[in-house]
C-alpha cells in the first residue's frame, strides 16, 4: 500500500509538469488535478480530498497571504518613485564603474527584493544598458549580473515572492529567514557574478550575440558619442575603452557617478535617499529587532506586534503610499495599490494551491514514508529539493511555481528529519533558477529590452541564472555539513 501511494505521488508530480508544459494548462488548474488524483488515488475519499484541498490553501494564505500582497504593493511604491535607479546611481557613485555589475546585481536582489520580477526587469534593464554606455563595461557581464540578482532577489531574499512562499509551508519564521538571507543572498550574488563574468569573457560573442537592429540611443550617449557629438553610434561595442590606469573603464562624470539616462535629474518631488528607502528600512529593522529580542529571552509586547511581518510590512506599504503621493497624487494612491495587488494576485492564488497539494501529500501519509526514506541521510532532501525545482523550472519556466511545489513536496516531513527548513528553502530556491529559457516570458523581456540574439539570451540570461543555480547547491551542501 505504501509502494503505491508513492506511486501516486510520482504520477501527481508528472501530471502536474506535462500539464502545464506539454498541455499549456495554467500552473494553478494543473496543480489542483494533481491534488485531486492524488487524493482520491490514495484512499482519502471524494470528502476527505476536497476538504484537504480547501483547508492546505486557506491555511497557508492565512500564513502568507497579506505578507505577499504587502511586499509587492511596497515594490510598487518603490518604482513610482524612482528610487531604485537612484540607489544604484548612488552606489556607483562610491564604490565606482569597476564594480558595476556587483552593484547593479546587490542593489536588484539585496535591496529590493520585493519588487516582482517582470517590473523589476523593467525598470533595471535601461539601467544596466545605461552603465555599460557609460562606462564601457560589458553589456553581457552587466546583463548577467542583473539576471543573477534579480533571480535571488525572488527566491530567496525576504520579502521577495517565492522567498516568503515557501517560507510558509516549510514553518521557516520570516525574522529568521531575514537574518539568514541577506547574507547568504550576498554570497550567491558575489559568487555567481564573478563565475559567469569569467565565462562570458570567453564565450560571449558581439557579432553573433547581440541584435545590430536594436537602437541603443535608449540607454543614452557613451563619452565618445558625447564628444563626437554624432548622436547613436552605429556599431554596439562591449569592449571598453582605452584605460586611464585604473583598470575602471571610462571615467564616469560627477566624481565616478554614472549619469544612467537623460533624464535622470532630480524631480521636485526628490525626497533624501534615505527617506526614499523607509518603505524597505523601517520593516526590515521591526522584524530583526523583534526575532534579536526574543532570541535573547526578552518578551516586548509593542516590538511583537510592530514586529510581525503582516504589521511591519503595512506599515512599510503606508509609508510608500504617503511618499508616493506627490508622484500620483492622492486620486491616483488607488490605482496604485490596484496595480501592486493585480501583481500579486497570480502569486498569491498559485501560492494557495501549492498549500492544497501540501496538504493532500499529508493527509494521503507521504510525509512518513519519505520521511523513513530520508532519516538516513539529510543530504537526500536537500538534493531532492534542488532536482525537483530545477526539472519543473525547464519544465516550465517559473522560478516561483519551481521553488513553491519543490518546498511543498518535502514540507510534511520536515519535523521527522535532519534536514533544516532553510536548507531545503535556499535548495528548492536555487535549484528553481536552473536553465530559464523560452518558456519563461521574462526571457523574451530580458532579450527584446537589452538588445541581445536569441542565442545571446541563452548565453547571458539562462547561463547567468543556472550559474547561481549550481553555486547555491554547493552552498546548500557545504551548509549542510554544520546545520
Amino acid at each position: 500500500m505504501d509502494t503505491m501511494v508513492i506511486v501516486h505521488l510520482v504520477i501527481a508530480v508528472v501530471a502536474i509538469i506535462l500539464l502545464i508544459s506539454w498541455a499549456k494548462l495554467n500552473p494553478v488548474i494543473s496543480l489542483v488535478i494533481g491534488s485531486l488524483y492524488l487524493g482520491l488515488a490514495a484512499g482519502l475519499g471524494v470528502t476527505g480530498t476536497v476538504t484537504a484541498v480547501n483547508q492546505g490553501f486557506g491555511d497557508l494564505m492565512m500564513e502568507v497571504g497579506l505578507i505577499i500582497g504587502f511586499g509587492v504593493m511596497i515594490g510598487t511604491t518603490l518604482s513610482v518613485t524612482g528610487t531604485m535607479q537612484r540607489v544604484v546611481d548612488a552606489l556607483l557613485t562610491v564604490v565606482g564603474p569597476s564594480r558595476s555589475p556587483y552593484v547593479l546585481g546587490l542593489a536588484s536582489g539585496i535591496l529590493f527584493p520585493s519588487i516582482y520580477f517582470d517590473v523589476a526587469l523593467v525598470i533595471l534593464a535601461p539601467i544596466a544598458g545605461a552603465i555599460a554606455k557609460r562606462t564601457g563595461r560589458s553589456v553581457a557581464v552587466l546583463a548577467g549580473a542583473l539576471a543573477i540578482g534579480l533571480e535571488v532577489g525572488l527566491l530567496i531574499v525576504v520579502p521577495g515572492v517565492a522567498a516568503v512562499a515557501v517560507a510558509g509551508p516549510l514553518g521557516i519564521p520570516l525574522g529568521t529567514l531575514l537574518l539568514w538571507s541577506i547574507p547568504l543572498g550576498i554570497v550567491f550574488i558575489v559568487a555567481s557574478i564573478f563565475l559567469h563574468s569569467l565565462l562570458m569573457r570567453r564565450i560571449f560573442d558581439p557579432a553573433t550575440d547581440l541584435d545590430h537592429d536594436f537602437d541603443d540611443s535608449i540607454f543614452g550617449e557613451s563619452p565618445a558619442e558625447t564628444v563626437a557629438g554624432d548622436g547613436p553610434a552605429a556599431e554596439r561595442t562591449t569592449e571598453p575603452p582605452a584605460q586611464d590606469g585604473g583598470g575602471s573603464g571610462a571615467a564616469a562624470p560627477h566624481g565616478g557617478s554614472v549619469a544612467l539616462t537623460r533624464d535622470a535629474a532630480p524631480t521636485a518631488h526628490r525626497y533624501p535617499l534615505v527617506v526614499a528607502m523607509l518603505p524597505v528600512i523601517v520593516p526590515v529593522v521591526l522584524i530583526v529587532l523583534d526575532t534579536f529580542t526574543q532570541a535573547l529571552g526578552h518578551t516586548f509586547s509593542v516590538l511583537g506586534f510592530l514586529g510581525s511581518p503582516v504589521v511591519a510590512l503595512l506599515i512599510g506599504l503606508i509609508i510608500g503610499i504617503i511618499l508616493a503621493v506627490p508622484e500620483v497624487t492622492r486620486g491616483g494612491i488607488d490605482d496604485l495599490v490596484s496595480k501592486g495587488a493585480s501583481t500579486a494576485g497570480s502569486i498569491l492564488l498559485f501560492t494557495g494551491v501549492a498549500g492544497s497539494l501540501g496538504a493532500v501529500i499529508t493527509e494521503v501519509g507521504v510525509g512518513d514514508m519519505l520521511a523513513g526514506l530520508f532519516q538516513a541521510n539529510a543530504t537526500l532532501p536537500v538534493l531532492l529539493a534542488w532536482v525537483v525545482a530545477a526539472v519543473l523550472r525547464l519544465a516550465q519556466g517559473s522560478a516561483s511555481v519551481a521553488a513553491i511545489t519543490a518546498a511543498t513536496l518535502l514540507a510534511p516531513i520536515m519535523g521527522s528529519i535532519d534536514a533544516t527548513p532553510l536548507l531545503i528553502l535556499l535548495a528548492a530556491g536555487s535549484g528553481a533558477a536552473l536553465g530559464g529559457h523560452v518558456t519563461d516570458n521574462t526571457f523574451w523581456i530580458f532579450k527584446q529590452m537589452l538588445g541581445f540574439t536569441t542565442k545571446g539570451t541563452f548565453k547571458i540570461y539562462t547561463l547567468a541564472q543556472s550559474t547561481f543555480a549550481v553555486v547555491g547547491l554547493a552552498v546548500c551542501l557545504v551548509l549542510d555539513l554544520f546545520l
